[in-house]
């Protein structure tokens, strides 16, 4: 088997190379690196390489310097690539030019301006892999881990054949929370969720085959200050339903998020995203996770073996995927009628059954109507993105600037695009006046 690493200098895919080594059914397998940053690559390939040896399963690491040498003939392609540039000083620009016009970004990675700004930038690069992907490996399965995760995986669908399935653990980390408040191991939880990446509705949720949506609620109203969840307990106790992706995600999908104009007014405990992109920068932790993951390539440091799978747990889904037995996960995949009241063609987060029929969504029925309001405006917000993206147009970029929750009015979505422009420069000339 081969499997392709794209944007293979993520600090990811040491996560991931641990955990393909440990699936007897993947021993031997080529794994394919493929980054602009080669040297990050190479370091992934040599700690990959001890995961290897450490676990006995043969993989073989090779860092590719051309895209089309990774995908030649891979059966799996994991992509990590990110657009925020080196340190995050993209995405900064983004964040900077918007908070000058009073609109304060939490995250703004989907959705928001900065979240269009990323979106109409990272996915020409993701049509270009799966143009690559049609040519050097056709019938192999795409598994994406960037955001906006429902855009681009709604383009990959709709502008190439190429087929792909969406990872996030927005859903896994709400179940963990929900573990620590009901004492209830996450793995006995039984529920259903439907909606777009980090903006997904927890519908049902039950244990042993009870109902236990209330016993959540009442122990939500009774802890109104868990941390990153504050805004997600009022959003609970408004529409009775319980939100996944956390706070700073989240508030970006509804007009709460244009209350503050300036840090200090962001509410929820939440910071302003530049605040977060700077403390993270100035973390000694962040430069100890770099030396350290240095020093685990070469040798120098011991591997980090985790007791449990991460909620993505790649491993068990390349299994599933190529080998069975059929696993249920929560992805990202089109709708295809499980959702009744949603386009068919909407990329949504859903349980599905992951196998060697690729990710077949389990039938939801109707969602409500307080989650459909919102859930069908984002799809069609971003289906404006993505058409944006793949045409060059600015006047769809225009339109799904004026059709986010965080643009107001249909003037301010010509100043917020124009002021991106300004701040990306040659990354969004496309879409400059002309």
């Amino acid at each position: 088997m081969k499997i392709a690493y794209i944007g293979a200098g993520s600090i990811f895919f040491e996560t991931v190379s641990s955990e393909i080594a440990q699936i007897p059914e993947l021993n031997g397998a080529l794994i394919a690196l493929y980054d602009i940053n080669c040297d990050s690559a190479t370091t992934i390939a040599k700690v990959g390489r001890r995961y290897s040896d450490h676990f006995g399963s043969g993989l073989q690491f090779e860092v590719c310097t051309e895209l089309g040498k990774a995908l030649d003939g891979a059966d799996i392609v994991i992509s990590s690539i990110g657009v925020h540039g080196p340190n995050q000083s993209w995405h900064k620009l983004d964040v900077e030019a918007v908070a000058a016009l009073k609109i304060m970004q939490t995250t703004g990675d989907t959705v928001g301006p900065t979240g269009i700004s990323q979106g109409l930038r990272i996915i020409p690069p993701y049509l270009e892999l799966a143009r690559a992907m049609e040519r050097y490996c056709p019938d192999s399965i795409l598994l994406n881990h960037s955001n906006p995760m429902g855009a681009i995986c709604r383009a990959i669908t709709k502008f190439s054949k190429i087929k792909v399935i969406g990872y996030c653990h927005a859903v896994a980390n709400a179940l963990a929370k929900f573990s620590e408040l009901l004492n209830i191991p996450a793995d006995e939880f039984d529920p259903i969720v439907a909606g777009v990446n980090h903006q997904t509705w927890i519908l049902s949720l039950r244990h042993r085959g009870k109902d236990i949506y209330p016993l959540l609620r009442q122990k939500m109203a009774e802890s109104p200050d868990i941390p990153d969840r504050r805004f997600t307990i009022e959003l609970l106790n408004m529409m009775g339903l319980y939100l996944a992706g956390g706070d700073r995600h989240i508030i970006e999908f509804f007009p709460h998020s244009r209350i503050p104009t300036c840090p200090e007014e962001i509410g929820y405990g939440m910071q302003w995203r530049r605040d977060m992109i700077t403390k993270n920068l100035l973390s000694e932790e962040l430069t100890k996770s770099a030396a350290d993951l240095s020093k685990r390539a070469e040798g120098e440091a011991q591997l980090v073996i985790r007791p449990r799978l991460s909620p993505e747990s790649m491993g068990k889904q390349i299994r599933a995927l190529k080998f069975g037995p059929d696993m249920v996960h929560i992805v990202n995949v089109p709708n295809n009628g499980a959702i009744t009241n949603v386009p068919p063609w909407a990329v949504m987060e859903m349980k599905c059954i992951v196998g060697q029929h690729g990710a077949r969504p389990a039938h939801v029925g109707e969602l409500p109507a307080q989650a459909a309001r919102w859930t069908l405006a984002q799809i069609y917000a971003h289906e404006l993105m993505v058409d944006a993206a793949a045409e060059g147009s600015r006047e769809k970029a225009l339109q799904a600037l004026a059709c986010d929750p965080m643009v107001r009015d249909f003037r301010e979505a010509k100043t917020i695009l124009d002021a991106l422009i300004t701040a990306q420069g040659d990354r969004l000339s496309v879409f400059r006046a002309s």
